[in-house]
Formats: C-alpha cells, sequence, structure tokens
C-alpha cells in the first residue's frame, strides 16, 4: 500500500511491479491516490496520530494477508528509509528468526532503534 504520496512514488512502484511481480508468488499492491495529507497534519514530512493510526492499520492488513497466504517472508519497508548495503535481505533471512530487522540509524520517530544513540 502507498501512503497518501504526493511524489511519484505509486507510478514508481506500478513500473517496478511491471517488471518483477512474475518473481514472486504474489503481489498485493493497493494503489490510493486520496487523501493526500491527514486532517491533523502540519505538512508532508509531519507524523501525526491519524497519519500513524493509518500506517499501523495498513502494517495489520498486511501481516494478515501474508498470514493468510502462508508467506514465508513479509518486508515493511517505508519509503522514508533507504536499504543501501545490496545484501540487507540476505543478512537478515541468514538470521533465520521469526522476526528481523536492520538497525535503521535516525534521529526520527520512525526509526527502529532508540536506545543510547550517539553521533557515531
Amino acid at each position: 500500500a502507498v501512503d497518501h504520496s504526493v511524489d511519484n512514488t505509486s507510478a514508481l512502484l506500478a513500473e517496478w511491479l511491471g517488471r518483477v511481480r512474475s518473481r514472486y508468488h504474489r503481489v498485493l499492491w493497493r494503489h490510493q491516490e486520496e487523501p493526500r495529507s491527514f486532517p491533523d497534519e502540519e505538512g508532508p514530512k509531519h507524523w501525526s496520530p491519524a497519519r500513524y493510526e493509518h500506517v499501523m492499520r495498513l502494517r495489520q492488513e498486511a501481516l494478515e494477508a501474508a498470514r493468510a497466504m502462508w508467506a514465508d517472508y513479509l518486508l515493511f519497508l517505508d519509503a522514508d528509509n533507504v536499504l543501501v548495503n545490496p545484501n540487507t535481505l540476505a543478512v537478515l533471512m541468514a538470521e533465520n528468526k521469526t522476526v528481523v530487522a536492520p538497525m535503521l540509524d535516525s534521529r526520527a520517530a520512525y526509526s527502529n532503534f532508540w536506545c543510547g544513540i550517539t553521533p557515531q
């Protein structure tokens, strides 16, 4: 699902899916252009309570769909995050754990690691 993007994300995803969809057992993608913003947000980079709730609902729906189809893997990736190491997925899968995630170095709320952050 695309979270009310105001850029070209939807078109880029559609193009990418057109090229690679056949490589996957199943791809579920919900394209939704509206709403372009939430009533309580202050701008496109502001994560309001309504936006957090919306994104969490999208993630829950994706998790439930993956469980229903007995998916071996499910990847959540926000456009706010960029994985630059081409081996990231292979490294995570090699952990052979139920849930894994890369440590995302960030000072913002969407980081998955907050404890003990230093400038290094």
